[in-house]
């Protein structure tokens, strides 16, 4: 008798709790409710002021920035039993844009330098890094959502000449130098920026000029110039592929892809050849003044001649050509828009 009350008396008290905590959550439930609606009149209030604020700033209609970066590269080796050679290095970087955006009218411009030196123990001085790339892309907006009317160019060449080394550290006569060669775009289209990082554009009316602008006829045969003229014209479509986005944070990636088809070239079977252009920057910052970059730029060219055979130099074709720069130094930003 007594164990049956026991078990009646433990039914009781576990129902009562059980009850208690129904209406506990029950109440708590209610709670929440209350709390998400008065969080989702606080979350539209705050969307309100902020349209507001937004309405009563000056539009900014030019943005402009950039940076400048320095990166250093030193070894150094003293009784070594691996072995190895004693370099330094240096390589100067700079990114500048400057963008108009205003109604239906768009302008972006980007312009990408880099400049580098290395010394190896026992060699002269030598230049391992140099570039000068400038964007310009003028826009107008269409009747079809995310697709612009679009005019681009593009400028391409180094700043200083180039020279190859032999087993003897012997340098070779100038292989090129500033506007020697140069590529030029210029291009009319359509731009399609479904996302603010990614931006594709074509173009079936591109001019594309390769140009040799001092006497050397060694420079114009590497690039297809005749050795008569001063440039060599091509006329055909472009795809331009744009993507820049932080991946990670204080971390960016650019990444452009540039084919060109010359559909009017006179010798019809090289018409089927796609030019190409692959670009991939990465950008770190480690801290304030600190960053590490990696570039990597793959090119291939139909028309230009590489020589691949080292024991024979007469033996030349057209080769995938690969580029990629690591580096770590100082770096500062340019141009703060104002706020």
């Amino acid at each position: 008798m007594r164990f049956k009350l026991l078990i009646i008396t433990v039914l009781i008290i576990t129902i009562n709790v059980y009850s208690q905590n129904n209406q506990r959550i029950d109440s708590l439930k209610k709670i929440l409710k209350t709390v998400e609606e008065q969080k989702k009149e606080a979350e539209k209030q705050i969307s309100n002021i902020n349209s507001k604020i937004a309405e009563l700033q000056p539009k900014i209609y030019l943005t402009k920035g950039g940076f400048a970066a320095l990166n250093f590269n030193q070894m150094s080796f003293t009784n070594w039993a691996a072995g190895g050679i004693n370099a330094i290095s240096a390589t100067a970087l700079g990114n500048i844009y400057l963008n108009y955006n205003k109604g239906k009218v768009s302008w972006n411009n980007n312009l990408d330098i880099a400049y580098g030196m290395i010394k190896n123990n026992s060699q002269d001085m030598r230049k391992n890094e140099d570039k000068i790339d400038f964007l310009t892309k003028f826009g107008h907006t269409s009747p079809v959502k995310n697709i612009n009317y679009a005019i681009l160019g593009n400028f391409k060449s180094q700043f200083a000449p180039s020279y190859t080394y032999d087993v003897n550290n012997v340098k070779s006569p100038m292989i090129s130098t500033f506007m020697a060669p140069a590529f030029v775009l210029a291009s009319l289209g359509i731009d399609y920026k479904p996302l603010k990082y990614l931006s594709v554009y074509f173009s079936p009316a591109t001019g594309k000029f390769t140009v040799v602008s001092i006497n050397n006829n060694t420079i114009k045969k590497a690039f297809a110039v005749d050795t008569l003229k001063s440039s060599r014209k091509e006329f055909g479509a472009l795809l331009n592929i744009l993507f820049q986005k932080d991946i990670y944070k204080n971390t960016n990636l650019l990444s452009r892809l540039s084919l060109f088809n010359n559909y009017t070239d006179q010798n019809t079977p090289n018409r089927k050849n796609i030019d190409v252009n692959l670009e991939v920057m990465i950008n770190a910052k480690l801290n304030k003044y600190i960053t590490a970059s990696i570039f990597i730029n793959t090119i291939y060219d139909n028309d230009i001649m590489i020589k691949f055979d080292k024991n024979d130099q007469s033996k030349v074709g057209p080769r995938l050509q690969f580029k990629e720069v690591f580096g770590i130094g100082l770096s500062v930003n340019l141009f703060k828009n104002k706020k």
